[in-house]
């Protein structure tokens, strides 16, 4: 696989067609993956998105999910396929969740990430989100803290993105 793969992702906002290949990645993902419920119920949200990116066959290869409330982004859920993963696919898409909310008025964003989640809060960290912050034993199956994140100026991010 070539390491340049995220240009030729596309990204695109999920409709309920896609729920089926969403809830299979999202258990080759996560130990405790979202329901189909979860998802449904974010679909039926006015502040709630759900994009995915494709490589060109069509395959699947990630999603994040996320809510624009009033001036600031909250990212939910992000997943990646395994074999797709440090391919920037990740920051592609949380890249584009993030120009999304900007344009429609959010000047900052958080997230809560696993504190063991190490790759996850590097990443976060590359795109200019800074520890604000741990919530103690907040995800459980496994127990772990989480930390809270945030990105306080989404437009100085995105002035230095290409």
């Amino acid at each position: 696989m070539r390491s340049d793969i995220s240009m030729e992702i596309t990204i695109s906002e999920m409709t309920l067609y896609d729920l089926p290949e969403v809830m299979e990645l999202e258990r080759e993902v996560f130990f405790w993956p979202w329901t189909e419920e979860m998802f449904r119920d974010e679909m039926s949200r006015d502040y709630s998105f759900i994009f995915l990116a494709r490589e060109p066959s069509g395959l699947l290869v990630g999603f994040i999910c996320f809510w624009m409330l009033i001036d600031e982004m909250h990212i939910l859920n992000l997943g990646i396929r395994k074999r797709y993963r440090r391919l920037k696919i990740a920051s592609k898409l949380a890249l584009a969740a993030l120009e999304f909310c900007y344009l429609r008025g959010a000047g900052a964003a958080t997230l809560e990430v696993r504190e063991k989640n190490k790759a996850a809060i590097k990443l976060y960290k590359s795109l200019g989100f800074e520890e604000a912050g741990i919530r103690k034993n907040y995800y459980e199956s496994p127990r772990d803290n989480a930390v809270i994140m945030w990105l306080y100026d989404i437009y100085s991010l995105l002035e230095k993105s290409p």
